[in-house]
């Protein structure tokens, strides 16, 4: 099963807003208004709305993704970059469909933050 993102660019990393079925319009609009803040840069904004939702419990690698795109944005790295390795932990095969047509998995996209972060990642 694949899940809708939307792959913004900002602080030179991916970022993957999930929109599932299973969410309510609320929903939606939240992960939006995450979108925004990260967008804009207002990375402490987006880490409480990520908080607020709750979507941070391992078993939502996009929203993980997120968090760490919001850590890195503040310079926390090494928060970054556990957020970015419990996003592969969480589901490393989920698939993201991206704004721009394309399909990549979470493990991907997090790898990319990794590299962005200047950590290595070695596959099992």
């Amino acid at each position: 099963m694949s899940k809708m993102a939307w792959m913004l660019s900002s602080v030179g990393v991916s970022l993957a807003i999930v929109a599932t079925p299973a969410l309510a319009a609320n929903g939606d609009n939240d992960l939006q208004t995450v979108a925004a803040s990260l967008t804009a840069g207002e990375f402490v904004t987006a880490e409480a709305q990520i908080a607020k939702l709750n979507r941070t419990n391992g078993a939502d690698g996009a929203m993980l993704i997120n968090l760490g795109n919001a850590y890195a944005g503040m310079g926390r790295r090494g928060d970054a970059q556990i957020a970015y390795q419990a996003a592969i932990d969480a589901d490393p095969n989920m698939e993201l469909d991206l704004a721009d047509g394309s399909v990549r998995t979470v493990r991907e996209v997090a790898t990319d933050g990794l590299r962005y972060l200047g950590v290595s990642y070695a596959e099992r």
